[in-house]
Order: structure tokens, then C-alpha cells, then sequence
């Protein structure tokens, strides 16, 4: 399991993203049920502080009433708080507990391993908690943790910087573009070539897994392939390498039932940009990839954020 301790020097966590670099957009899963996506382009022209935290961590557990008084004391003057938590399965059911014993008034989303984690808060600086501020202009700069009352008085004398600052022109931040889907044509366990333009026009799941990922999260995705058929999603599975026992061994203990085909080396490095790892792909009826998800990981939370995606698929026409 990928270990996150709870934080670092401030000096540390500013590495992860340069002070006033440009921000790219985000969306994760709303923690509440039957919430939609929280996407940070919704949020374009305002002050945003992204907050990165943990219900574990004894430094995120002092730091929430200290934000909940933040929020209250800046709220009508424009600043908007996203709660990401970066909780695990083992413990993302104790989150809306967490949320009400210390007021979090917010939006609050769930870590899906998806683009948060790749453009934001990065995969080597997951230390919980941080906190980025988005300006208007669509930049964002990495504060520092309240390890002393100087610290966190630099983080509010940034936040009312920020709301004080003269409205500028058009908000840079927009809704990323989606990219069109690679193409993906590879044999099935029986040797049947399966292309993905054979399902132009269906919302699809893309897969690419291992014998290891597919213990860690192969029931949640033939759940998902059963509750999400009768509205149209197309699940498919892309096996990275392992032998035909190992495929058969999985499919069978969580009773996959959509496709499974035999990944190359080709295919994985078009799709996930290298040769290393798994990823999960959530594609468009009109074939543009709309949520890259990286290697998932032991304890994740694929039960959670994943119907959540679907959802977002179904509705998208």
C-alpha cells in the first residue's frame, strides 16, 4: 500500500507545486451520496483553497477547526474551500463523521487517483494535510502546513491577499479539453480480436490490470460491468501479462463476465504512456478519454469513486 504519513516541512510540501505556477483542472467524486462530481473549473474567477487531508491524521484533526473558522471569517468576502480526502477504505466511512464534528461547510470530495494526484498534489508529496490557493487568474501556489502560529498566519495572509486583490480580466481556469481515446485492438482469452471502435457510441470502462490490482479491485469492477449494463457502460478488462491461469483465476473469483483481452507492451505504453503500472480509462460515447486513473492501490477506494464516474458517463451525452 502506498504509505502517507501525515506531513512535512513546509519547505517540502512547496516543492510539489511551484508557487504561482498555472493550475490545471480537477474533478474528484463527491464523499456525500448521489453528489455529483466536484470540479474545480466550477469554480473559475474565484479564490479557491484545495485542502489535501486525512481523517487519521492528527495534523489534519488540528487543522479543521482552524479552516472551519477560516472559511466562516472569509466566506462572504468570495473564498471557496474543496476538501479532498485522501482517505482509504479502511477508513473513508469514518469521513462524514469527520465532516460534522468539525463543521466543514464545503464541498468534500474523494481521492480517485486520477488527475488530482498527478497535476496537484503529486504522487512523491501525498503527505496529508496541504493546501493550495487558486487565484482568479487561474494560478496556484502550494502553502504551508500550521505547524506553528506563524505558518498559519502566512496561510491566511495569503488567502485575504488573494480576496483583495483587484478583479483581473477573463478567469484563465477552464474545463480541460478530453482527449480522444487511443485506438485498442487486442486478442481475447479464446484469441478473438476485440476492438474498441466496435463500441463507438457506448460509454466504456477500459481496464488495465494485473493479477495483483485484479485482487485489489476485480469485485468492483464486475459489479460495476452487472449494475451499469442495462444503462449502456461497457466494461472492458486488459490484462498486462500474466498467464492464463492467472486471468482464469481472477475472472472466476470475482465472476467477471465482460471482456477480457491480452495487453502488449504496445498497447500499454499508448494508453498509459509507459511500460509500468495499471490504469483505469473512462471513455465518452464519443471516444474522448474524460478520467485517467493511475495504479491503483492496495486499500483503495475503487468501490467508492468508481460508480461515481460511471454515473458521470451515463449522463454525458
Amino acid at each position: 500500500m502506498l504509505m502517507r504519513c501525515c506531513a512535512l516541512a513546509f519547505a517540502v510540501l512547496a516543492a510539489a507545486v511551484p508557487a504561482a505556477a498555472p493550475v490545471n483542472d480537477f474533478s474528484v467524486p463527491a464523499a456525500a451520496p448521489n453528489a455529483p462530481l466536484i470540479r474545480l473549473s466550477d469554480y473559475a474567477g474565484k479564490v479557491v483553497l484545495v485542502n489535501w487531508w486525512r481523517t487519521s491524521c492528527a495534523w489534519s484533526q488540528q487543522e479543521a477547526p482552524k479552516l472551519a473558522a477560516l472559511y466562516q471569517k472569509y466566506k462572504d468576502k468570495g473564498l471557496v474551500i474543496i476538501g479532498v480526502s485522501d482517505d482509504t477504505s479502511d477508513t473513508v466511512q469514518q469521513v462524514p463523521a469527520y465532516v460534522a464534528r468539525y463543521h466543514l461547510a464545503w464541498p468534500i470530495g474523494l481521492n480517485d487517483q486520477g488527475e488530482i494526484v498527478r497535476n496537484l498534489v503529486k504522487p512523491n508529496h501525498q503527505e496529508t494535510p496541504q493546501n493550495f490557493l487558486v487565484t482568479p487568474n487561474g494560478e496556484v501556489t502550494a502553502l504551508g502546513l500550521d505547524r506553528t502560529p506563524a505558518a498559519w498566519q502566512q496561510l491566511e495572509d495569503a488567502v485575504a491577499k488573494a480576496l483583495a486583490a483587484p478583479p483581473g480580466g477573463t478567469p484563465a481556469l477552464k474545463a480541460a479539453p478530453l482527449d480522444p481515446a487511443p485506438p485498442l485492438s487486442l486478442p481475447d482469452m479464446s484469441g478473438k480480436t476485440v476492438s474498441l471502435a466496435s463500441y463507438a457510441g457506448k460509454p466504456v470502462v477500459l481496464n488495465f490490470f494485473t493479477a495483483n490490482s485484479c485482487d485489489w479491485a476485480g469485485g468492483v469492477f464486475a459489479k460495476l460491468a452487472k449494475d451499469y449494463a442495462s444503462k449502456g457502460v461497457q466494461v472492458i478488462g486488459v490484462d498486462l501479462y500474466d498467464d492464463d491461469s492467472g486471468v482464469n483465476a481472477c475472472v472466476q473469483k470475482h465472476g467477471a463476465t465482460y471482456p477480457i483481452l491480452k495487453g502488449t507492451q504496445a498497447a500499454q505504453r499508448a494508453w498509459i504512456g509507459s511500460n509500468e503500472g495499471w490504469a483505469t480509462f473512462f471513455i465518452t460515447r464519443d471516444g474522448k478519454v474524460f478520467k485517467k486513473i493511475l495504479n491503483s492501490i492496495d486499500k483503495g477506494l475503487e468501490a467508492e469513486v468508481l460508480p461515481k464516474h460511471a454515473e458521470y458517463l451515463v449522463a454525458t451525452r
